[in-house]
């Protein structure tokens, strides 16, 4: 089946951004984001975009870390030992 979207701006540049970081088909991509999203019950699908909402939120107001900060909080709150 084929299915024709037109997305916003920003999605399009969210989506083409992703597919270039990772080498991936735009349409590939497209497909495993719809169908993550789709996987999820009514409950969790509605609570991931608040929390994607509110990360897009507070990194225009610039609260954001480092990848390095973020990777040594999670390696200290889990004992794990990844590097960037």
């Amino acid at each position: 089946m084929s299915i024709t979207l037109d997305l916003p701006p920003k999605v399009e540049a969210l989506l083409r951004q992703r597919t270039e970081s990772t080498g991936q088909d735009i349409s590939q991509m497209a497909l495993a984001v719809l169908t993550l999203g789709l996987s999820l019950d009514d409950q969790d699908f509605f609570e991931a975009l608040k929390g994607i909402q509110r990360g897009l939120d507070d990194f225009k107001q610039g609260q954001f870390s480092s990848l390095e900060d973020f990777i040594a909080e999670q390696n200290q709150k889990y004992g794990l030992s990844l590097e960037a």
